[in-house]
């Protein structure tokens, strides 16, 4: 019979449910101090933790039961074939429960033939023959044949039979253990929240047999891969192979690369060494022919293309038991994929973000903080918007710092900057539109559209960047959304990631960007006349700087830092008011967008000839007079947007 006991070695977190990695099943009076003893210290010192011996079973309680709850607990079972270990009915209880387990719950059985044939196990001759006998309760007919059965199909397995060095034996057997046992854990963040949630939500699929497919997709720091880990782990048992391929989309750079992710998935998947893989079309196609062998769960994390997902899983074609799971920034909807869950990336509320940046700024939930570093802890929060990686990054900033000063003076950091951490990963997904055209677009929506109509954004911005198409990439890309009432919606973070990327085209000289968005900077390029050929796109509400100096303000500036911008296509001003000739504005302008302009009548010498859109709302305009014909091209889509009061006129 076995006995049991366990290594202090404890199981990986990631396998929750198993308590050890192997039982040993054995008949004590043949191998307990030899061979069994010899191959437990073995497994314990390649750090696989075994269940063996008595020592934790307490004294008085039944051994049944505890042998019964260990095999459950065992991830796999070493079952050492001696030649009496048909003649225990301990020992073949156990055998009969590690083969139940092995159907049901992937559990992997190593049968070791220890001076015995496997031809006489699997055909029950020699010692391996057992009878009824009528003076036993436990030799019934019933019982017997269930043993034979167990017998037969152990001795099927394949396993390793005793011959040579038994020094090099036992290598093999923990060697085939440690191999089988790489189950590819994956770690997970030390603290989770909301991942049970996603994970009721998406339980479903797993149930489906028509939906091999799960696509998790969302903005960077979402936590789509974090909640792929999750439902790995949670599912992985289940599997006779399992692969998590992650960070494709940033380690991908070239053919060598997916060739690199191939082999992982060929050896994940068929066990072994690698593989050679002359080339990816081939690897395709050995990656197709494995999937239809076993019932196999692959995560395949971060794809950025859907030329990745061909080359890695080919027409798709798997084994109708098995599961991918693919995390992705991009919305798959355009993409030809079939029995597919989508699953958007949901944000955390303000609770859950609450909570997460309190167990990563002072790890717990509700810590006892004064009122006013709360009201500065909400203020990071708002700042967040849900995103959980912002909200790691920003508590893992102020760990157990509750200092006001430092709260302020982070938050006011973060108006002008981006945490590196953070700005890193949402720069992958601008970094991979397809053309300049795309981020140029998003760059300037980051800048100046939030908010507005995006058909009304689209005639704008359509001659120049091709915003139809464009704004379809970005949507798709998750780096904008429209709302129901079709205005145009961006996370502040990737409004924030945008902004950073202008500002570090000259950290010190706003005048030498390419947009220019902040009242305060605006003001001061105005005032000091330091305009360059470099802006595109200019915005000044003199609402937004400080009221006790907005008269003063308003009365310095003049038209000549705006004559020196020969490449300005937006120009967003709000009750400026601005002195001086309109005669070299740059021809290129489209937008021009002057909440309540301060002249009676459009300037004579102002260029209008490619103008699409005029917004005037509030303005003091009497007449509209257009000092020249509006460019043809053009004119057909031109907006044109006045207060009630010039509309009046117009009619």
């Amino acid at each position: 019979m076995a006995s049991s006991s366990s290594s202090g070695v404890m199981v990986s977190s990631g396998d929750k449910a198993f308590s050890y990695d192997v039982f040993l099943s054995f008949r004590g009076e043949d191998t307990r101090h030899s061979f069994t003893d010899h191959l437990y210290h073995k497994l314990i010192q390649a750090g696989i933790c075994t269940f063996r011996d008595d020592k934790e079973i307490n004294r008085g309680e039944e051994l049944k039961p505890e042998i019964e709850k260990a095999i459950k607990a065992s991830r796999s079972s070493i079952v050492v074939l001696s030649e009496n270990y048909a003649t225990s009915t301990w020992c073949l209880d156990e055998l009969l429960l590690i083969l139940q387990q092995r159907r049901e719950c992937n559990h992997f059985v190593l049968p070791v033939f220890y001076y015995v044939k496997p031809t006489d196990v699997r055909k029950n001759r020699q010692k391996f023959y057992i009878k009824v006998k009528k003076t036993s309760s436990r030799w019934t007919h019933h019982n017997v044949e269930q043993w034979r059965t167990a017998l037969r199909q152990v001795g099927d397995l394949t396993g390793f039979e005793l011959s040579g060095s038994q020094a090099s034996f036992l290598n093999k057997i923990v060697d085939t253990i440690y191999n089988k046992l790489d189950r590819k854990e994956v770690h997970l963040p030390f603290h989770l929240i909301g991942m049970l949630n996603h994970h009721m939500e998406i339980n479903s699929w797993l149930h489906q047999p028509n939906n091999e497919y799960l696509v998790i997709y969302g903005m960077g720091g979402s936590g789509k891969t974090t909640l792929a880990k999750y439902v790995y782990n949670m599912i992985r048992r289940f599997f006779e192979s399992v692969s998590f391929v992650e960070d494709i989309g940033n380690r991908c750079k070239g053919p060598n690369d997916i060739l690199q992710f191939q082999k992982q998935l060929l050896k994940d998947i068929l066990g072994g060494k690698n593989r050679k893989i002359p080339g990816v079309s081939r690897g395709t196609c050995l990656i197709e022919e494995a999937l239809q062998m076993k019932r196999t769960l692959i995560v395949l994390d971060d794809i950025v293309e859907h030329s990745q997902l061909v080359a890695l899983l080919g027409t798709g074609r798997i084994n109708a038991q098995s599961k991918i799971i693919i995390t992705t920034r991009v919305n798959t909807n355009n993409w030809p994929l079939v029995r597919c869950k989508m699953y958007p990336m949901r944000l955390l509320n303000d609770d859950e973000s609450l909570q997460l940046i309190m167990l990563h700024a002072f790890g717990s939930k509700i810590p006892n903080l004064p009122h006013d570093v709360m009201s500065l802890i909400l203020e990071g929060v708002n700042y967040c918007e849900g995103n959980p990686l912002a909200l790691e990054v920003l508590g893992s900033s102020m760990v157990n710092n509750i200092c006001i000063r430092n709260w302020k003076s982070y938050l006011s950091l973060l108006e002008r900057d981006m945490d590196s951490r953070l700005q890193c990963v949402l720069l992958r997904s601008y970094m991979s539109l397809p053309y300049n055209s795309d981020k140029e677009l998003f760059l300037h929506i980051a800048c100046f559209f939030i908010g507005k109509d995006m058909d009304y954004v689209v005639k704008i911005l359509e001659p120049d960047y091709s915003a139809i198409t464009g704004i379809k990439t970005l949507i798709n890309r998750c780096l904008l959304s429209v709302s129901p009432n079709k205005k145009l919606t961006m996370h502040r973070l990737l409004q924030e990631m945008g902004k950073n990327i202008i500002r570090q085209e000259s950290t010190k000289f706003p005048a030498k960007r390419s947009r220019v968005w902040l009242s305060s900077d605006s003001y001061k390029i105005l005032s000091e006349g330091e305009g360059s050929k470099l802006v595109e796109g200019f915005a000044l509400d003199m609402k937004m700087l400080p009221k006790e100096d907005f008269a003063f303000m308003t009365s310095k500036l003049k038209t000549d830092a705006l004559k020196n911008m020969d490449s300005l296509k937006l120009l967003k001003l709000s009750f400026v008011e601005i002195n001086g000739s309109y005669e070299n504005f740059s021809e290129g302008l489209r937008w021009l967008c002057w909440i309540g302009f301060h002249l009676t009548t459009i300037p004579a010498d102002l260029y209008m000839g490619n103008l699409v859109a005029i917004d005037m709302s509030y303005s003091k305009l009497e007449v509209f007079e257009p000092p020249m014909v509006v460019n043809s091209v053009y004119s057909f889509c031109c907006f044109l947007i006045f207060n009630d009061l010039f509309e009046s006129i117009l009619r």
